[in-house]
């Protein structure tokens, strides 16, 4: 009986771990689809004329696809914010993640990155050397 317990005790804990199986949440079209649709819709603010970083924006995605609690977590200056949030507020329904085999409400933290066109370029040219 004692030679038991472990292989119960394994037994027990890799069904457990196949039952807790995760699919996070994701932007339809995946990761590429997302990429684009950021680069469609986010402007650069018109009252600033420079600066560069990244806004962290968090939010839920909902069991339906809904986003909801849109929030900034990192930020920059206000306009870079207002502009991070219009944007994920314009997302349509994201596929929500899903736990055996059901949908369910998650939480998801994405960085949007503002960078001007001559950081693009210094970066461009550091590759090429």
């Amino acid at each position: 009986m004692k030679k038991l317990l472990p292989i119960l005790i394994i037994l027990i804990c890799s069904i457990n771990a196949n039952a807790q199986k995760l699919t996070p949440p994701h932007f339809r079209g995946g990761n590429n689809a997302f990429h684009e649709f950021l680069n469609k819709n986010l402007k650069w603010p018109e009252s600033v004329s420079g600066g560069e970083g990244i806004v962290t924006i968090s939010f839920f995605v909902e069991s339906d696809g809904r986003l909801t609690d849109v929030k900034v977590v990192k930020g920059m200056s206000d306009p870079f914010n207002k502009e991070a949030l219009r944007v994920i507020k314009l997302s349509e329904r994201w596929i929500p993640a899903m736990r055996d085999g059901h949908f369910i409400k998650s939480k998801y933290t994405v960085p949007i990155q503002f960078f001007t066109m001559q950081a693009v370029q210094v970066l461009d040219s550091t590759k090429v050397n």
